[in-house]
């Protein structure tokens, strides 16, 4: 199935095994800044970038000006902005039957919500981000469609608004055009963003959650739950035939924390290559070579 960076990521992805997020003094965030190296190691994904959260040094990036197709990691600059548009999420949407099914037809991947049911803002945001609901980000499109807002033209703006200097968005879930881009710089800008809302924060340090019609949603994120010698917190995955395997990461290792970007890996589901968690791996042991 299609599944599908200057301020504040930290806050997110560099979560203790707590409830409570953690917090970073914001006049300590650097600047971003790409005068970094390359890894010398052969990886799947076609662009990447790598940051040691720790002391915020921008260690590896390669080709992350470049535009790629996002996938799924669209879903972060829908979340970003509704949450900068929407001041009730406890208003309610839904998504309808022939919707839905269009994007069963177009394989992509669901939350399951009932269809042509009332959800909260609040819920359609979790079941955008955890399970990658496509389902749900019509539904969220339904709602500001319903106020005469466009929402994919919001996300434009917004893009605009943080400096996003590469990107254009025709849809809210990532499924595939060939007008529908980004560099993984720009998505480092929007999710710094998308992490100074507290609210934000508790939908992507979540793995999983119950809505109020008991619907379940499960995070994406399957390199969490593998038995590894680091610790995976959290991230978005996206993935389209076009687009291949992209990631964001956040991992723990040695007592250091690193955001992983990566984009364009080619690997293959139904063939059990999940190549873009393998870079993941590689990279943590290069920089463990460091």
């Amino acid at each position: 199935m299609k599944k599908t960076i200057f301020l504040s990521i930290m806050i997110f992805f560099l979560c203790s095994c707590s409830s409570e997020p953690f917090k970073i003094d914001p006049d300590k965030i650097n600047v971003m800044d790409l005068e970094t190296e390359t890894i010398d190691e052969e990886l799947h994904s076609l662009e990447y970038l790598v940051i040691d959260m720790s002391d915020l040094d921008f260690l590896y990036s390669y080709n992350s000006d470049l535009r790629m197709y996002p996938a799924s990691l669209t879903k972060l600059v829908t979340l970003d902005t509704v949450l900068s548009l929407c001041e009730d999420l406890d208003a309610y949407s839904y998504v309808t039957y022939d919707q839905v099914q269009a994007l069963i037809d177009e394989d992509a991947s669901l939350a399951y919500i009932q269809r042509d049911y009332p959800y909260t803002i609040r819920d359609l945001l979790y079941g955008l981000i955890l399970p990658s609901g496509a389902d749900a980000a019509l539904a969220l499109e339904n709602y500001f469609g319903s106020k005469g807002i466009d929402l994919v033209k919001e996300m434009n703006a917004r893009m605009e608004e943080l400096g996003a200097a590469d990107t254009h968005f025709v849809n809210t879930t990532g499924l595939h055009e060939d007008d529908h881009y980004t560099t993984l710089d720009d998505l480092y800008l929007v999710v710094m963003d998308l992490l100074k809302s507290e609210e934000a924060r508790k939908i992507l340090n979540s793995i999983d959650y119950v809505m109020e019609d008991g619907t379940e949603v499960h995070t994406t994120i399957g390199l969490a739950r593998r038995d590894l010698d680091f610790i995976v917190l959290g991230g978005k995955t996206g993935y389209t035939p076009e687009a291949g395997q992209n990631i964001i990461a956040l991992c723990k290792d040695k007592g250091r924390s690193y955001l992983i970007m990566t984009g364009n890996a080619y690997g293959k589901y139904a063939l059990n290559q999940y190549w873009h968690y393998d870079d993941v791996v590689k990279i943590i042991k290069y920089i463990n070579t460091k």
